[in-house]
């Protein structure tokens, strides 16, 4: 059953670090809704390790149950681009008020890693897209994937590294 953001845990695995096989149990409850799925894009236990490994990785818990994080590469630090490689939310808990405050953790763990642009991609142009676009993000590009998948690139400017130099 679905609870309210605010009844929820949510933790950056640097503070508490999520197991990977509660991490991977999660991914295969909503690696089906991605194009195409998770599964055929990666092997879906070394994919949850290099997640955890190299990823900033938010997730909220409901006891200890993970149902919804996001994980995003923060480390191109020749560019200053982070990538939001994955975000999901189990079905029970869409609605909930969960995907803002995760999305919001996630943008500061890139911010904090003086970022300079976040980027994401998604395939969803109804209420996804238009909820990456009140958070901030703009589109940046529309291309078809190696899977024949027409897909939208997303960038939100994090930090202005010309502000920094000042």
């Amino acid at each position: 059953m679905s609870k309210e953001a605010q009844e929820l845990a949510f933790y950056h695995h640097r503070d508490r670090a999520v197991s990977s096989e509660s991490f991977l149990r999660f991914i295969e409850q909503v690696e089906r809704e991605f194009e195409p799925p998770l599964s055929e894009q990666h092997h879906l236990p070394d994919y949850v390790n290099k997640l955890l490994s190299l990823a900033e990785v938010n997730y909220v818990l409901d006891g200890d149950r993970v149902v919804a994080a996001i994980a995003c590469y923060a480390n191109d630090y020749e560019h200053y681009n982070a990538y939001a490689t994955f975000i999901g939310v189990l079905p029970d808990y869409r609605g909930s008020g969960i995907a803002r405050p995760l999305l919001s953790r996630g943008i500061e763990s890139c911010r904090q890693a003086g970022m300079q642009n976040l980027r994401a991609r998604t395939w969803h142009r109804g209420k996804i897209l238009a909820f990456y676009e009140e958070m901030g993000f703009v589109v940046e590009r529309v291309e078809t994937n190696e899977w024949g998948v027409e897909s939208l690139q997303l960038n939100m400017v994090l930090n202005d590294r010309s502000d920094d130099a000042r």
